[in-house]
């Protein structure tokens, strides 16, 4: 088994805990740091939600790092209408004591680069602030790293391919995409796992699955059942948008990906943050492609690896 290094880049968020659940329950993994973002909640509030993960986990050897407190040209527009005032739904975690690693998102993610070169994966689960002011400050960033999986986007490549902030837009790239059009015009090797797969009814957490949880009664499912149980009630499952992300990199064989030529709108009055795929094959050539979009999950295996490494732990 190859161990696969990553830096967690997060905005927890709900499915932002889960996909820390599934990261730190996998041996093929290694999480050097986490960095955090402004997202579903504020930067101050997902930078205590990931303190608060990583002891719970007991996992605080792990530094993680303050970085972007607004999109890079825009205001903060947090959801936490969907995951609740704190970031973590209904779930209630010890004000955490570790301290955060005096280290930037940005200066982690480079100094990481410098030290790991191909070795190291980022893993983008939030906005792509931090990552594009990251390739920002250094240009080579992208010919460094072995690659990027982020979840992110709405592709229009299967029937569920549409957005979920607006008709065209996911939140994660919605919330600043003009970090994402840096992002996906960098270089780097990009697998995003969107809304085409994490919102199809057959990948989602449903309520028979949520109920296999909460009947473990443990610790760790517990914590999970708390955090999605008010989601769950209200609209009828859960969508596991960032496990999903992680779970790619677990195991990819599990995901049929599409190669697309994709960038990202910015300045739309109805279509800000569409991620735009080229569809004229006439006008794609290998040279431009860019990202393999996920278009197809094994659902069987998917929903065996959130129940082990999620739940069970």
């Amino acid at each position: 088994m190859t161990l696969k290094h990553i830096i967690l880049d997060t905005d927890p968020g709900v499915d932002d805990a889960l996909a820390f659940l599934l990261a730190f329950g996998s041996p093929e993994l290694t999480v050097e740091a986490v960095t955090t973002v402004a997202g579903n909640v504020s930067q101050e509030k997902g930078h205590r939600n990931a303190k608060q993960l990583l002891e719970f986990l007991e996992r605080t050897d792990v530094p993680v790092c303050k970085g972007a407190v607004r999109p890079l040209m825009r205001e903060l527009r947090h959801a936490e209408g969907v995951h609740g005032e704190t970031g973590l739904g209904g779930a209630i975690l010890p004000e955490p004591e570790m301290k955060s690693d005096d280290r930037s998102a940005v200066q982690m993610i480079h100094q990481k680069a410098d030290e790991l070169g191909k070795e190291l994966i980022l893993v983008a689960v939030g906005p792509l602030t931090n990552v594009a002011a990251a390739v920002v400050g250094d240009p080579e960033l992208p010919s460094k790293l072995n690659g990027l999986v982020i979840m992110g986007g709405a592709y229009n490549l299967t029937p569920y391919g549409h957005g979920n902030v607006s008709a065209v837009a996911e939140f994660n790239v919605w919330h600043d995409p003009d970090a994402a059009k840096i992002v996906f015009n960098s270089g780097i090797p990009m697998v995003c796992a969107g809304l085409d797969t994490t919102t199809h009814p057959d990948y989602r957490m449903g309520v028979e699955m949520f109920k296999e949880i909460e009947a473990l009664d443990t610790r760790r499912s517990r914590l999970v059942v708390d955090l999605c149980r008010s989601i769950v009630e209200r609209l009828k499952g859960f969508n596991l948008h960032d496990p999903m992300a992680v779970a790619y990199l677990v195991d990819p064989t599990m995901f049929k990906t599409q190669r697309c030529r994709v960038d990202v709108e910015t300045r739309g009055e109805l279509t800000r943050g569409m991620t735009v795929v080229e569809r004229r094959h006439h006008r794609v050539v290998e040279e431009e492609v860019n990202a393999e979009v996920i278009v197809e999950v094994d659902a069987e295996r998917f929903h065996r690896l959130i129940m082990d490494r999620v739940a069970r732990g």
